[in-house]
């Protein structure tokens, strides 16, 4: 029994002292492995880096390369812009000419219109003038005559009433 003790006491200390290398070694995989798992995250962590860095330039790459065509159709559209700008002042302009022509040819008209017309009343109201002066003339000459006429007959009523007189008188 002593014997058995000894020895179950004997495989017990080599048991433990197994279990003890087994715990050790389990410590030691254990401490590996999180050293494992922790070097396994930096390097996760550096690749998640790496990634974001490379979408980021990859982004920003992107973004020059939008701005770039975004600038370069803006000018193209601004250049076409001004282009168009230019023509439809041209257009503008040509039409406020036909229009000014046009204006001016019927301004020019209806002055010669105007003149025409201007001269006729003139005409008119001169031929009215030269009418009536000439009526005038002729009624200050009838006039002048209606008062020689009248002196005259005056003249031979006071004859005829003097030589009614020399007659009369002889009478009385």
């Amino acid at each position: 029994m002593t014997e058995l003790k000894k020895e179950s006491q004997i495989t017990l200390k080599n048991v433990e002292d197994e279990n003890r290398i087994n715990e050790r070694e389990l410590k030691q995989d254990l401490r590996g492995i999180k050293v494992a798992a922790k070097e396994q995250e930096v390097r996760h962590k550096e690749y998640l880096n790496a990634v974001t860095k490379e979408k980021n330039m990859q982004q920003t790459k992107m973004k020059h390369e939008f701005e770039r065509l975004s600038n370069e159709i803006n000018t193209k559209y601004i250049h076409k812009m001004e282009l168009m700008r230019q023509e439809m002042d041209n257009k503008r302009k040509i039409e406020i000419r036909k229009i000014q022509e046009k204006k001016d040819t019927a301004i020019n008209e209806l002055t010669a219109k105007h003149d025409l017309k201007y001269r006729e009343i003139k005409q008119y109201y001169q031929e009215i003038t030269n009418t009536n002066l000439d009526i005038i003339k002729q009624l200050k000459d009838e006039l002048a005559d209606a008062r020689k006429e009248d002196s005259d007959k005056q003249k031979q009523k006071m004859d005829q009433q003097e030589q009614n007189n020399k007659v009369v008188e002889p009478l009385e």
